[in-house]
């Protein structure tokens, strides 16, 4: 089976997150996995980019086909964000501020003291 169509990708990019499009092709069993799950399917590709160059005299049209050889499908996700809204700050247990708080402290009196050296 041969699967074959305009890709959606996203990428990050200083503006934020970029959407673009890609002609795809696909071969075997990742062409069965996208053609089951039908149009508008979410998923991670993986594969390679081929170029195929137009010659139209003077001017020279590179014209880039995504060759899909392994596709996994994924739910949609509704934000394209990595950042959560709750900020999250890692918690530190107890026993290590104790340590923390000691090694702290043992290391103020001993900057006050002469290098044994």
């Amino acid at each position: 089976m041969i699967a074959f169509g305009i890709a959606e990708f996203y990428y990050r990019s200083k503006e934020g997150v970029v959407a673009d499009e890609m002609q795809f092709v696909s071969k075997g069993a990742p062409a069965v996995v996208i053609n089951e799950q039908g149009e508008g399917v979410h998923g991670t590709a993986e594969g390679y980019l081929d170029l195929l160059v137009d010659n139209r005299g003077d001017y020279k049209e590179k014209i880039a086909t995504f060759v899909i050889r392994n596709f996994m499908s994924a739910q949609p996700i509704n934000e394209l964000t990595q950042v959560s809204k709750t900020p999250h700050s890692p918690e530190t247990p107890d026993f290590a501020k104790e340590l923390l708080e000691n090694n702290v402290t043992s290391t103020d009196e001993d900057l006050d003291q002469e290098p044994p050296f």
